[in-house]
């Protein structure tokens, strides 16, 4: 069953399904776009990439998140519209686009935790 998960809960679950698994850590390496997209249940945007890197004992690596631009965050009457669950209009619409940022850091996914090996 599928669990609503952040970004850094994925990335436990994938990094330690690759320490446990030979195969998916090849299958990883080799096509991390497709193994993500496939434990999500889910396609990634188009144009957005999935990178691994491989730790090597004599190296140190670090992430940098990514930087949200300007205008790329809620303003604070959007905040309102959904606190109070509803647009401005009476449209009768009930679809509401909340934020347009990308990058989806800590946002929360569905994410099958279920090893797969492709």
């Amino acid at each position: 069953m599928a669990e609503t998960l952040t970004r850094n809960e994925i990335e436990e679950i994938v990094i330690g399904n690759a320490a446990r698994h030979p195969e998916y850590r090849a299958a990883l390496l080799k096509d991390p776009k497709k193994v993500i997209e496939t434990q999500l249940n889910n396609r990634l945007p188009e144009g957005m990439d999935v990178k691994v890197v491989q730790e090597t004992g004599d190296t140190i690596y670090l992430r940098l998140p990514h930087v949200i631009t300007e205008g790329s965050e809620l303003s604070d009457s959007d905040l309102e519209q959904v606190a109070g669950g509803k647009d401005d209009s009476d449209s009768g619409n009930t679809t509401y686009t909340c934020n347009n940022a990308t990058g989806g850091f800590n946002t929360r996914n569905e994410f099958s935790s279920e090893v797969s090996l492709i």
